[in-house]
């Protein structure tokens, strides 16, 4: 369902194979992570729920569950993420993507099982453009827009959409989608006070653009909750609210639950309402120091 909400930058990894100019090579800057993640370990369990009495009561109808097992493979060199082997069974998130880098940046993400790439152009040491491309074929670009060394606002290249992005300190706080200026999607962070592992060199933050979770993997602490609202003008999506709690291991989270529920209206008047409650535990290892 989230994937459903946010808009084609999450999902569609399809995108352009030139730009019209060649990429700027950066000045190699070091990776400010120090814990890297080696193996991802993942299980499930959903509940669905309808109520016909405006969600006074609810009964159950479906329930499903996964058991653990390994999610992704990270390999490393040095500081530089070369690759993650993903063995998730859905359709979005299987995707074993490979890095390449350009004096010591990275410059392109690829997919090499659907034949997509995203390239990333800088200018100076920041990612300035990233574009894509399916099967060779150019699909779209976005361009990020800074301030300092903040990524503000992500703008789709020759279409009107939009994201603009709201910072506390070092956490994104608020994120807001636009199509024609008109906002139709909020989401909302809070976090703990401990390391994100996915916070750090440039390699992270492309991923972080493209990968299916969110931008705020791009900040310093980790996500404790989640709020996304819908407010297109015609269509009613309801709401979205993910919760999330961690175990830690000096200062990294090495299991991460997710707890997401959502409810949604049917008919217009409301005839009656569903709800779905999903819990999603990762089990985080990292390469030995």
């Amino acid at each position: 369902m989230k994937k459903l909400l946010i808009p084609v930058l999450f999902t569609c990894m399809a995108m352009l194979s030139s730009c019209g100019e060649d990429p700027v090579t950066p000045t190699p800057t070091p990776s400010t992570t120090s814990k890297k993640i080696s193996e991802i370990y993942y299980e499930y369990e959903r509940h669905d729920y309808i109520s016909n009495d405006n969600g006074q009561t609810w009964n159950e109808y479906n329930s499903e569950y996964q058991d653990n097992e390994l999610r992704e493979r990270w390999t490393w060199d040095g500081d530089k993420l070369y690759s993650i082997e993903n063995y998730s069974q859905f359709i979005y998130d299987d995707l074993s993507l490979n890095f390449t880098y350009d004096n010591g940046h990275i410059s392109e993400i690829t997919a090499p099982a659907i034949n997509e790439r995203m390239i990333c152009y800088y200018d100076n040491d920041k990612i300035s453009r990233i574009e894509f491309t399916s099967d060779n074929k150019s699909s779209e670009a976005w361009d990020l827009v800074y301030s300092g060394n903040k990524i503000i606002r992500i703008d789709k290249v020759d279409i009107p959409e939009y994201f603009t992005i709201t910072w506390n300190g070092n956490n994104i706080s608020m994120i807001k989608c636009f199509e024609s200026d008109v906002c139709t999607i909020e989401m909302s962070y809070t976090y703990d006070n401990k390391q994100n592992p996915y916070h750090g060199s440039d390699a992270l933050v492309a991923l972080a653009i493209i990968k299916a979770d969110t931008f705020a993997l791009m900040s310093s602490n980790n996500m404790t909750s989640e709020r996304i609202n819908s407010l297109f003008p015609i269509l009613t999506l309801g709401e979205e609210y993910y919760t999330y709690t961690y175990q830690y291991t000096n200062n990294y989270p090495t299991l991460k639950t997710q707890r997401e529920e959502v409810i949604l209206p049917h008919s217009d008047p409301v005839e009656y309402l569903s709800k779905s409650i999903t819990e999603k535990r990762y089990y985080i290892n990292y390469l030995e120091d």
